[in-house]
């Protein structure tokens, strides 16, 4: 019996020139409030499209471009009051995840300027978001096709994730040229990201026959390409050609797709530290775990399920490790491997380190994510220990 439901009601237009060739959808918007970082928008030549199609409508613009990786709570409230006092109708975030992560939060804001910034995280909300319009310029994040908004919280090392119904994006426009300019250490991290997504929804219980098709087709383009990307180590950009920049950005969006129903698992919120603390861009942090977590549920095929919290789920974790196992069309061994080498990190930490890792992310709602859910500190401790233990 299938029972499931879905709910994604973003509009995804995905091609060259896309925006270009849609401009038309701009119409209508009077004040436009564009949220961006200091230089991805402009070096892609998306910040130039847009501004192009705005000067064509004479319309009004404003450019907040303080968005840093990982964003600030801070920072997306200042954001909100700014667009709020500027009049926005359109909130247009052009980018990596941040930027885009940090536009839903912006557009909650912006609507509601009175609110506090914790608030963000305490619905319900007077006012619903403005509607955002989402332009991805890395090929990973898939924030471009879901609600959510991971924010950095001030002073803490800590991210905490915001999601609203209303923070989908009402269209994305997903052009693989602006992945163009990516240097090859930005395009390999954020296509771990991507695979990370699809392997988490592959081994999540909230996972549905659904998910599951976006999660293969995720995988089926994403990870060929990370093989050509291991030979292409050290090369200019320009070297990663168009048809591979095309294959990661949809294979990046059927990662956000996926995502939008099995939620992300534990290498996620462990990774967390790796980029907050130690500077590990995100893909990559979470890419360090990725290996023990499909390892973890191996073991409980081996085990007859001893460590799932259901054993009557055990026949549907063996027909998804299958489904993907099929779906990387390579030893699984080998795939781990693949994954270290392009992961790169090689940073070990004390035991200390690692317990105040744990307590920083404990709290995590991914824990309990997956087939194999993880819920005491030894556990989490334990995985640290495996992956980046001295």
């Amino acid at each position: 019996m299938i029972n499931f439901s879905s709910f994604m009601p973003a509009e995804i237009i995905f091609g060259k020139d896309c925006i270009l060739k849609n401009k038309e959808r701009f119409n209508g918007y009077k004040k436009i409030f564009i949220v961006t970082g200091k230089s991805s928008a402009k070096l892609s030549g998306a910040l130039n499209d847009v501004l192009n199609i705005i000067g064509e409508m004479k319309a009004d613009f404003y450019i907040f471009d303080r968005i840093q990786e990982n964003p600030l709570l801070s920072t997306c409230h200042e954001g909100g009051k700014t667009a709020a006092d500027f009049g926005a109708d359109l909130i247009i975030g052009i980018g990596g995840g941040s930027p885009l992560d940090a536009s839903k939060a912006i557009a909650l804001f912006a609507a509601n300027p009175d609110i506090s910034p914790d608030d963000l995280y305490n619905p319900p909300y007077k006012n619903q978001s403005l509607p955002i319009f989402a332009i991805p310029t890395t090929a990973g994040t898939g924030s471009e096709a879901n609600a959510y908004s991971v924010i950095t919280l001030d002073g803490k090392d800590l991210k905490k994730t915001f999601t609203y119904i209303k923070s989908y994006p009402a269209i994305s426009f997903a052009d693989p040229k602006y992945t163009l300019t990516l240097p090859y250490s930005i395009t390999v991290s954020t296509a771990l990201d991507a695979l990370c997504h699809c392997v988490e929804a592959y081994l999540s219980v909230k996972s549905t026959p659904f998910s599951i098709i976006y999660a293969s087709l995720g995988i089926k383009y994403i990870y060929p390409n990370l093989e050509k990307l291991i030979d292409l180590k050290n090369k200019p950009a320009s070297d990663i050609d168009y048809s591979i920049r095309e294959e990661l950005m949809f294979g990046s969006l059927c990662g956000g797709v996926t995502i939008n129903t099995a939620s992300t698992c534990f290498p996620h919120p462990l990774g967390y530290n790796l980029t907050l603390i130690n500077g590990l861009p995100h893909g990559k942090a979470c890419s360090v775990f990725v290996g023990e977590f499909i390892t973890m549920h191996e073991n409980e095929i081996k085990s007859g399920g001893a460590g799932l919290e259901n054993p009557d789920l055990l026949p549907l974790l063996q027909k998804n490790l299958k489904a993907m196992y099929a779906d990387f069309n390579a030893p699984i061994e080998k795939v781990k491997e693949n994954i270290k080498i392009l992961t790169d990190y090689h940073e070990k930490f004390d035991d200390e380190t690692l317990k105040f890792y744990v307590s920083k992310v404990k709290t995590a709602r991914n824990f309990t994510n997956s087939f194999r859910k993880v819920t005491t500190d030894d556990e989490m401790f334990d995985i640290y220990k495996k992956c980046v233990g001295k």
